[in-house]
């Protein structure tokens, strides 16, 4: 009975700091000054080499999937997975996804892009980490967090990355890993989805 209510005043808490976060990340977006952007495509192969966890092709696929969402970028079409020789249900070594994806980067002004359709963006802080996802990264997440900044970040329009990625393979919850940067991204969650 004591072990539910704290749990539930965990959640309690964690509901009402999540709701906090929103609310200072509306201030910070709004305080911004849009600024017109250009959508750039982008298509890529990700192997997971890392050696603890290994992933099911679908938990690779909804990792990154949740990782590509959070830095701003806009799926072009579903995750393919492969490699999955133990069953899509079954962890995989091997596995690795195929990724089509789109973000958004300044315009430069007086170029051709400033005569092609534009998108109104602005840079927001984005903060990875299990404590900031604690209902989709957990501490054993860590080395999927280093590949994705290490091959799919430099693809993102992002500006001052800081990184605190020290993984322990075979180690579930005592990672406390850290991956912030700020990344260009629409102004409208709308103009996310149209394209």
């Amino acid at each position: 009975m004591k072990i539910r209510y704290q749990r539930s005043r965990v959640f309690g808490s964690l509901c009402a700091l999540a709701g906090i976060a929103g609310l200072v990340f509306a201030g910070a977006a709004s305080a911004a000054q849009p600024e017109p952007g250009t959508w750039q495509s982008h298509e890529t192969t990700f192997h997971y080499l890392g050696i603890s966890p290994t992933y099911s092709c679908e938990g690779l696929k909804n990792g990154l999937s949740y990782l590509l969402m959070q830095s701003g970028a806009r799926l072009d079409g579903p995750i393919t997975t492969q490699s999955c020789y133990n069953g899509a249900g079954s962890p995989s070594k091997l596995a690795s996804a195929k990724l089509k994806f789109s973000t958004l980067k300044p315009a430069a002004s007086g170029g051709s892009e400033a005569s092609a359709a534009t998108v109104p963006g602005t840079w927001r802080k984005v903060t990875i980490s299990p404590q900031t996802s604690a209902f989709q990264l957990s501490g054993g997440d860590c080395e999927l967090v280093e590949e994705f900044k290490d091959k799919v970040l430099p693809m993102l329009t992002v500006r001052d990355v800081q990184s605190n990625l020290h993984c322990i393979p075979h180690q579930s919850s005592g990672n406390l890993f850290g991956l912030s940067f700020e990344a260009f991204t629409p102004s409208d969650a709308k103009a996310a989805i149209a394209h």
